[in-house]
């Protein structure tokens, strides 16, 4: 993996063991973010993973490179879900559900996505690359939406994502109830169709 200063000790071969380590972070990481913040504590993640916290310096030297790694997991995930996706018989359907999957995934993690901002908006580093490669996929599902006369023309996607994750972050932030998110991509959602 591609940090934003430059290769980290993940792109490297590992031992199976080391490769084991490496993968069983990423998941309890992902878990702690998700219910703590991003600045969640390396030590209860190592705790959690079952290894010590130098093994997870060995893998993650900062905190910044464990957030990317995990972020990296999820814009991949959503890239790999929209090429799947791109073979639904409804368009609408398929990009909605992708849509739904943004949201769901912005909501895990409370604060990754801000954490890992500098990253993303740099050329060359992984999370950067990642997602553009999303936003592609995605963009490819929105386009055949409209091609078969679902969502209106002159839709953004990058201006629809930002407001998925606006909801998001205003979710994060103010007092909610479980299903509140929904209904306000419920609103969005009536705005796309023609």
């Amino acid at each position: 993996m591609r940090s934003q200063t430059g290769t980290a000790p993940a792109a490297r071969r590992m031992r199976a063991d080391a490769r084991r380590n490496y993968e069983k972070l990423l998941d309890v990481a992902d878990a702690v973010f998700d219910e703590h913040g991003a600045n969640a504590s390396l030590e209860e993640i190592a705790r959690r993973a079952g290894v010590s916290i130098a093994t997870l310096y060995r893998h993650f030297p900062e905190r910044r490179n464990l957030q990317e790694a995990v972020f990296l997991r999820i814009a991949d995930s959503l890239r790999d879900e929209a090429v799947a996706l791109l073979d639904a018989k409804d368009p609408l359907e398929a990009f909605l559900t992708w849509l739904q999957s943004h949201l769901v995934s912005g909501a895990c993690g409370r604060g990754l996505a801000a954490s890992v901002m500098s990253a993303k908006l740099q050329e060359g580093t992984d999370v950067n690359t990642s997602c553009h490669q999303m936003k592609r996929a995605g963009a490819e599902l929105l386009a055949r939406a409209q091609a078969a006369g679902q969502v209106r023309e002159g839709v953004d996607l990058g201006d629809l994502l930002l407001v998925v994750h606006g909801i998001v972050l205003v979710n994060e932030q103010v007092p909610t109830t479980a299903d509140r998110p929904q209904r306000m991509l419920a609103v969005v959602v009536d705005g796309l169709r023609r």
